[in-house]
């Protein structure tokens, strides 16, 4: 089966249209979000109402949707995102906030493990440093974790003999990246709505179970109207300006 698995679409719905552009020519058995379709962006509405659309969609919950839903407080949010969440909940509906409600926290399936944050705590943990990756690695019975929250799109590589490990942050697009038996694999797959990673087109991940192949794909989107529609609803300047550098 073949897998597209994208995260922290984050509101901007010119980026999840660009994908779902892509996904047309390049069809795919299951299409899996590790978390936050809504926050930062301008049209969480839309964005939920053009994924529940879609047959093979699932979604798990991220911090962001945990926060509209009611499960988790806003601790650790700056300003800026506490703003923007303010400005987000007044543009949901009542079957939106339904359905970030009925957000599960994870996925198992076919040997992977979906979340957003990490292992140990699906929703809220950021993956940034080893010691967390190696910490996590041990979580999961699956061979491959995938994960968002940091924006940031990277394999990590833990061999379950050896005790050896790599992180690879991810600077190209990877044509195809093997995994291999008797390693253990944390992958995150970037940022569709808002990449953190100085570059500003959209990031998702291609996985084959079959193969045990993945891939990461860039994506242009139209940048300026997704800036446009946050200027309108008065978003901090910051949160817009980002879109087109990537940070």
């Amino acid at each position: 089966m073949r897998y597209a698995i994208i995260s922290d679409i984050h509101s901007n719905y010119e980026a999840l249209a660009a994908f779902l552009d892509y996904i047309k020519t390049n069809p795919v058995d299951h299409i899996i979000c590790c978390g936050d379709i809504i926050g930062y962006g301008a049209s969480p509405h839309e964005c939920i109402e053009k994924l529940r659309a879609i047959p093979n969609f699932r979604c798990i919950m991220g911090n962001h949707d945990a926060v509209a839903a009611g499960k988790i407080k806003t601790d650790g949010f700056n300003q800026e995102a506490l703003t923007a969440m303010d400005i987000n909940l007044t543009l949901l509906t009542p079957e939106d906030f339904g359905y970030l409600k009925s957000l599960p926290e994870s996925i198992s399936e076919n040997d992977m493990l979906f979340v957003h944050g990490s292992p140990r705590s699906k929703i809220t943990e950021y993956l940034f440093l080893m010691d967390k990756f190696k910490e996590n690695i041990r979580l999961f019975s699956e061979s491959v974790c995938f994960v968002g929250h940091t924006h940031h799109p990277l394999v990590y590589q833990y061999s379950m003999g050896s005790g050896e490990d790599i992180c690879m942050n991810i600077e190209e697009e990877m044509e195809v990246f093997t995994l291999t038996p008797g390693k253990k694999y944390i992958v995150n797959v970037g940022s569709v709505g808002q990449p953190r990673d100085n570059k500003s087109d959209l990031c998702s991940v291609f996985f084959d179970t079959k193969s045990k192949t993945l891939s990461f794909k860039r994506l242009p989107y139209d940048i300026k109207s997704a800036q446009k529609k946050m200027r309108a609803l008065q978003m901090p300047e910051n949160l817009i300006t980002r879109l087109a550098i990537g940070y």
